[in-house]
């Protein structure tokens, strides 16, 4: 009887470590303002789908919008569009945020 609850017990508790530690790579990372409305824009990282070069992801403000971002490399340089209606060359867009996006991901 003993045997069985230290088995049962050492499942849960392997179970519990191996599900906190897959949460602890999902987080908000501040990547800018919008220029318009002042708002705080926040990636979800769990959100990005894709390769470096041509990925998708959700951004949360700090007022709880979200906006949708789709990101590809053409013509030699990094392009955005996003549910808002924005599409643009990400750096000469003067968006801050879409910028942001794409540094972070560049960089991890």
């Amino acid at each position: 009887m003993f045997k069985k609850f230290f088995a049962v017990f050492f499942l849960a508790a392997t179970l519990l470590i191996v599900g906190q530690s897959s949460d602890a790579q999902a987080y908000r990372v501040h990547v800018g303002n919008y220029q318009d409305n002042g708002e705080a824009a926040y990636l979800l990282t769990e959100t990005l789908a894709g390769s470096r070069s041509n990925f998708s992801c959700t951004v949360v403000t700090n007022r709880g919008n979200r906006i949708y971002y789709n990101f590809y490399y053409a013509g030699g340089g990094p392009y955005y569009s996003n549910s808002w209606g924005a599409s643009a060359y990400v750096y000469g867009s003067g968006s801050p945020v879409a910028i942001g996006i794409w540094n972070w991901v560049q960089n991890h």
